[in-house]
């Protein structure tokens, strides 16, 4: 579904893009990291590994956590899912697949490690955010 997500346009960024937008900010990313709060509390915590939040990228990236997705219902929705790493998590769905069926690749920060991980989860159980950008013309 994240790979339909876009509009028109717009499309998933590639893990090579998501490693050039971390390398462009030296790796510092507390400049990917948004200064957000939800319900009066700051989504990211402060982490000395991490330093100060900038967000200096505009990317405002935010701790939204993932989902743990089981049983799609006939309307499309999930509803046993399980929402989980909210305020310590963001994670985002790459445009690359993996070599398994069904898997592909995402691309994460935790709320107190200083680089962004990569990961790759299956492509029907795990709910990630998704960051489009604009097709080159």
């Amino acid at each position: 579904d994240a790979m339909t997500a876009c509009p028109e346009g717009w499309r998933l960024p590639t893990d090579a893009e998501w490693s050039a937008a971390a390398e462009e900010y030296d790796n510092n990313i507390a400049a990917l990291m948004g200064n957000a709060y939800f319900n009066g509390n700051l989504m990211w915590e402060y982490w000395p590994a991490v330093g100060e939040i900038t967000n200096a990228s505009g990317l405002s990236m935010i701790p939204a956590g993932y989902a743990m997705l089981s049983g799609k219902a006939s309307d499309g929705s999930y509803p046993n899912a399980q929402f989980q790493g909210n305020n310590q998590y963001a994670i985002f769905w790459t445009a690359d697949t993996a070599e398994e069926e069904g898997m592909a690749y995402y691309r994460y920060l935790i709320c107190d490690q200083p680089d962004m991980q990569i990961g790759k989860g299956d492509v029907n159980t795990l709910g990630a955010s998704v960051r489009c950008v604009r097709e080159s013309k």
